[in-house]
């Protein structure tokens, strides 16, 4: 199997981990076990239970990247509408909680994006709001914290893409 394949298959067997049996659950035993792989092959890939993790993250923000490049090819609109979660994020949260010397990426790559929200040619303050509640409603989601659902979500969801919308 190419190693690009078997480094996905060991993220998401990661993913699993973590989602089914909680952050405290992750080790590389389990893992290589999900993976049904031997814990030689899984540290071939991935030298410590930090660079898995890490490597967890770095799939995320490129996935969630990708998402908001498909949504819409106007930055601020993609971010909102991308901003559901996928259902993969919850482990990913509760290892950056579990060590938050793992935030440096994140909040390197929020940085990034939020310096992008600011001159996308539209009025920053409303593009910010929409941001950060773009991620209040993942984090409500995410966490099961009373988000809204149905016709009300989808109303939030045009408010903030109208708060969103470039200047003319």
């Amino acid at each position: 199997m190419p190693q690009a394949r078997t480094k996905d298959r060991l993220l998401d067997a990661a993913g699993a981990v973590v989602m089914r049996d909680g952050a405290q659950a992750l080790t590389l035993d389990a893992v290589a076990l999900e993976a049904e792989v031997s814990k030689g092959g899984l540290l071939y890939h991935f030298k410590s239970k930090r660079d898995l993790v890490e490597g967890l993250i770095e799939r995320w923000l490129a996935e969630f990247q990708k998402e908001m490049d498909e949504e819409d090819p106007d930055f601020v609109r993609g971010y909102v509408k991308a901003s559901a979660p996928a259902g993969n994020e919850l482990g990913m949260l509760a290892a950056l909680i579990g060590d938050p010397s793992l935030l440096v990426a994140v909040r390197k790559q929020y940085g990034i994006w939020q310096d992008r929200v600011e001159r996308e040619g539209r009025d920053p303050v409303d593009a910010t709001v929409a941001r950060l509640a773009a991620d209040g409603l993942w984090l409500a989601e995410l966490l099961g914290m009373g988000p809204p659902t149905g016709t009300l979500r989808e109303q939030v969801l045009e408010r903030l893409l109208d708060l969103a919308e470039p200047l003319d």
